[in-house]
């Protein structure tokens, strides 16, 4: 396929004002060729999976003339990078011969969709992705992840919840958590407590999904806001700070119909409560 490679390439070089021939080499070298393998080992039709070769390097290309990719050196990731970078180049030759191309296509489209949502929705997606066995069914299982980061949960808040204890230390050994606010009925944002925005850098900011079990962590969210140090209570951060040892006053709290949050004045660790 080295014709096919070389004529990509001068075509994308005369595309895209930001090509970028370092990154190609880098897929070339990694993702391309453990997907050409993996499906040579498939033993599918060798005319469909060169097909479906050509329409990754094709959809490669493209991402690297837009910024969709990122290379390994930038230090940072988006769900589109995750995908060409790791998904299907170990996963995709799992998936029956007659699905892969249906899969390449629906993880293009929500890797470029997801270039223009919010960051802390690019944060969801790509952390699920990391944990990600397997390709099968993958558009219903996203579907689904969306549906549980957007929508309000089923069940509210009551008197029976169940705290956690959340070490935002583990992503950013100075984080100091401070002020909170939910950026959707399960998404909390957290901002340092010092490191706040200033002459057009981002504050120092931290996400947690809370889902039914253990909070996600997602990491820096990228957020602009600038929230006001809030103390709202629910009967479960008051019994909390009468019954833990652990908690004796809240730094900031917040609070919406499905979950609570609170930061403490001298403590690394967010705490959560989600319904028992």
């Amino acid at each position: 396929m080295s014709g096919f490679i070389d004529e990509l390439e001068a075509n994308a070089r005369g595309r895209f004002v930001r090509w970028d021939s370092a990154l190609w080499r880098e897929l070339l070298e990694g993702p391309v060729a453990k997907l050409g393998q993996a499906l040579a080992a498939s033993r599918g039709a060798p005319a469909k999976s060169e097909e479906l070769l050509r329409g990754y390097l094709k959809l490669g290309a493209e991402a690297i003339g837009l910024g969709y990719l990122y290379p390994a050196s930038a230090g940072r990731q988006n769900f589109f990078t995750l995908a060409w970078s790791d998904l299907l180049p170990r996963m995709l030759a799992d998936v029956r011969e007659a699905e892969r191309a249906g899969v390449l296509a629906q993880l293009w489209n929500l890797g470029e969709n997801l270039e223009s949502a919010p960051p802390w929705v690019q944060r969801i997606f790509c952390r699920v992705g990391a944990e990600l066995t397997s390709l099968t069914d993958i558009e219903a299982r996203l579907r689904d992840t969306a549906s549980m980061a957007m929508e309000p949960p089923k069940t509210k808040l009551g008197n029976k919840t169940q705290p956690f204890f959340v070490h935002l230390a583990a992503e950013d050994s100075r984080f100091l958590p401070g002020a909170v606010h939910f950026l959707a009925p399960t998404v909390l944002c957290v901002h340092d407590r010092h490191r706040k925005a200033s002459g057009g850098r981002e504050a120092a900011t931290q996400g947690l999904w809370l889902t039914d079990g253990a909070p996600m962590r997602l990491g820096a969210m990228g957020c602009r806001e600038t929230p006001e140090v809030t103390r709202e209570q629910t009967p479960g951060l008051t019994w909390l700070t009468w019954h833990d040892a652990r908690v004796d006053e809240w730094f900031a709290t917040a609070v919406n119909d499905w979950r609570a949050a609170g930061t403490l004045p001298t403590s690394q660790f967010v705490v959560v409560l989600v319904p028992s």
